[in-house]
């Protein structure tokens, strides 16, 4: 008997930390005929402005999508975190400071991605089962989260999972769980949770046992997928963010038109859609960035400078204070029209999961209110009547990033404090870890180093028990002590 995982609700939003500039696209079949397209010349001025702003938000995370699946696919065979498209991408080590991807990348799992073309065949994902956490997020092209299976879940050795496209006709086999994607471009993130250095061989046992197939192959042969691909290099940007951020503004909608036509908006967009058509923004349209005048590459500039703070505002009402921290709830990952909460998370922490999965509340401030800065020490405090729980197989983590959103490069080589780690607990079973720029030599196992500089914080929590997914409890107090 087939299974089918439901494609989860893609009506939750996104983080806030983005330009504002919501579009949303809807219920278009896809085509490339424009012979009706609205003109713009009756527009004022604010219209278009108004209008530029939202089909910025509402494609940004499509073309960050897009801009991640150029850069991982942008090579002939595999090699380091690259893959021809429907071919395992493994990371062998975790993630450091050289690590440009995707932005705050975790340093508690080893991935193992896929970048899905499923505008030809099907394609068959095996994973062995396993006994840590071994999640596959899997993303539209939107960045929603369309499934999250789990390896610890697996009956047998294996299981086995069909992804096919919008376009798809054909038949899943039984004993496969079928996942529909409503786009055809899919990426895959699979995390397994690495218990430190000493761990990684057993990681990579796990990773040597997964497979891709085309479902034609596996059906007449059994062949795993080899194809090769093809290296481009202008496509050897460093960032997915930066190559899609310093884009003229005609080539950034002319690309995005492109993709619609492949990767189709909601059906919930189509009132979006119908407004942004207005400027020519929707699958198959032309874009002429001339209708925006002599002060268009102005607006341009400041909308993309800005993005940041113009989604922000807009997307408070999912983003819930604790204390130092802001708490990202829902509809996360699982957006729908929430186009810039969508954008704000594509852009500060694209391929985050639902608060089911995983939790990612954000500090930059102290108890406070002042912005953290490694030039001061910090102590940040867990008591252990409120610690961060979690079901089973989950685990937690505090991470540091630089205000550019990476690790940061340090003599030691760490990058954040975890449950996996020997730090030292209080005597009454309270935590402290303790954050600064200048080495800690009173508390070495519990030092987190910090540039000179601001930083922010995130608090992971993986497979969060209910009461930390709901937000229902009082996160550790970050303390400047200097």
């Amino acid at each position: 008997m087939n299974r089918t995982i439901n494609i989860l609700s893609t009506s939750r939003t996104t983080l806030v930390l983005l330009l504002a500039t919501a579009i949303a696209l809807a219920g278009c079949t896809g085509t490339n005929d424009n012979p009706a397209a609205p003109q713009p010349s009756d527009l004022t001025g604010a219209e278009k402005a108004e209008l530029l702003e939202r089909a910025y938000v509402y494609t940004l995370p499509l073309m960050l999508m897009d801009a991640t699946y150029i850069k991982m696919t942008n090579t002939v065979e595999p090699v380091g975190q690259q893959a021809p498209a429907n071919r395992l991408i493994h990371a062998r080590r975790l993630a450091n400071a050289s690590t440009k991807e995707v932005v705050t990348p975790n340093v508690d799992t080893n991935y193992t991605q896929v970048m899905m073309d499923l505008s030809g065949d099907a394609l068959v994902l095996r994973l062995p089962r396993t006994d840590r956490f071994c999640l596959a997020q899997i993303l539209d092209a939107w960045s929603n989260c369309i499934a999250a299976p789990t390896a610890t879940d697996i009956e047998g050795d294996y299981g086995y999972y069909c992804f096919t496209g919008p376009a798809f006709k054909g038949t899943v086999p039984d004993g496969m769980m079928h996942i529909a994607s409503p786009t055809d471009h899919v990426w895959m993130l699979l995390r397994t949770v690495c218990m430190g250095e000493d761990d990684l061989p057993n990681v990579h046992a796990i990773q040597d046992e997964m497979r891709t197939y085309l479902l034609s192959d596996f059906l007449a042969t059994g062949a795993e997928y080899t194809g090769r691909g093809t290296h481009n290099p202008a496509y050897d940007f460093t960032a997915p963010v930066d190559y899609i951020m310093t884009m003229p503004m005609a080539d950034y909608f002319a690309r995005a038109n492109e993709l619609m036509l492949t990767n189709p908006p909601a059906e919930a967009d189509a009132e979006w859609i119908a407004d942004l058509r207005r400027i020519n923004v929707g699958p198959g349209l032309a874009f002429d960035a001339s209708i925006f005048g002599t002060e268009g590459q102005q607006m341009w500039n400041t909308l993309v400078k800005n993005i940041i703070a113009i989604t922000t505002p807009r997307s408070q009402q999912f983003v819930k204070p604790n204390g130092s921290w802001q708490f990202y709830g829902e509809p996360i990952a699982e957006f729908g029209t929430e186009y810039y909460y969508r954008a704000l998370i594509a852009v500060a922490a694209l391929a985050a999961n639902p608060v089911s999965v995983a939790v990612y509340p954000r500090a930059n401030v102290d108890s406070e209110g002042q912005h953290l800065n490694g030039n001061h020490r910090y102590r940040l405090h867990i008591e252990p009547g409120d610690w961060p729980d979690t079901n089973d197989y989950g685990f937690w983590s505090v991470t540091l990033y630089g205000e550019d959103n990476f690790l940061y490069g340090n003599d030691l080589d760490r990058y954040n404090i975890t449950d996996r780690d020997h730090w030292q607990r209080n005597a009454d079973g309270s935590l402290d870890i303790y954050i600064s720029h200048a080495p800690d030599t009173e508390h070495p196992d519990n030092w987190l180093p910090a540039p000179a500089d601001d930083f922010h914080l995130i608090f992971r929590i993986y497979n969060p028990v209910t009461r930390i997914a709901r937000n229902e409890w009082t996160m550790p107090v970050i303390t400047r002590i200097d």
